[in-house]
């Protein structure tokens, strides 16, 4: 005999007779208000050489007067080395921090996009930005405000004339659990340790989150 678990959306699984447990894709639960939700960014020049410590590349943060919280789920960044260097450097460091207390500005608004234009609401997440240098406002961090980090793409050697040489990657974060946000709180890109002196780059970003 089969057992049946079903939800709101229809079956959600089902345990066969040989014990064999099958799995139904549905449409997720979404609440009255809050949904699914994702932003995108990117630089529109390079990012500028000899970037500091503590510099904010990209933040998004949830309305002070917001009554639900968000929970982010994955956020993906590329990077692209666009100016090499002729010898060896040390890279610099850029991280996905959380923060609060504060009010970025400057840079370029971003608006998130809404998976469904049916159910839920419109995100709370109203205050996102990025820039190619470095917003402005100085968000207080914790001890232990870093999410994850990863290493600024740096390209060394001379290239030879007639090529070129692209150096990018993909860095992508999918945490144990949702990184939670209350009524105020945020999330940036910002950088732990200073960037070479000579080198440049670039960067783009994808930020996926749900609120309820």
């Amino acid at each position: 005999m089969s057992i049946t678990i079903a939800g709101n959306a229809g079956v959600v699984a089902e345990d066969e007779e040989v014990r064999n447990v099958q799995l139904y894709e549905s449409v997720a639960g979404y609440p009255a208000a809050g949904g699914f939700y994702s932003v995108s960014g990117n630089t529109t020049a390079v990012v500028a050489a000899a970037l500091a410590a503590d510099v904010m590349l990209m933040s998004a943060r949830l309305a002070v007067a917001s009554a639900r919280k968000a929970y982010i789920v994955r956020m993906r960044v590329n990077m692209w080395s666009v100016l090499g260097n002729a010898a060896a450097v040390d890279q610099g460091i850029l991280a996905l921090r959380k923060f609060t207390a504060v009010t970025p500005t400057g840079g370029n608004a971003r608006t998130p996009f809404r998976n469904s234009a049916t159910k839920g609401s419109a995100s709370d997440i109203t205050d996102i930005r990025d820039l190619n240098a470095a917003l402005t406002g100085a968000p207080t961090f914790g001890a232990d405000g870093i999410i994850s980090q990863a290493p600024v793409p740096v390209q060394t050697g001379a290239i030879a004339a007639g090529y070129s040489s692209v150096m990018s990657y993909e860095w992508i974060m999918e945490f144990p659990a949702p990184v939670e946000l209350a009524a105020g709180d945020g999330v940036a890109l910002r950088t732990t340790k200073a960037c070479p002196a000579t080198c440049t780059w670039g960067y783009s970003y994808t930020l996926y989150w749900f609120e309820r």
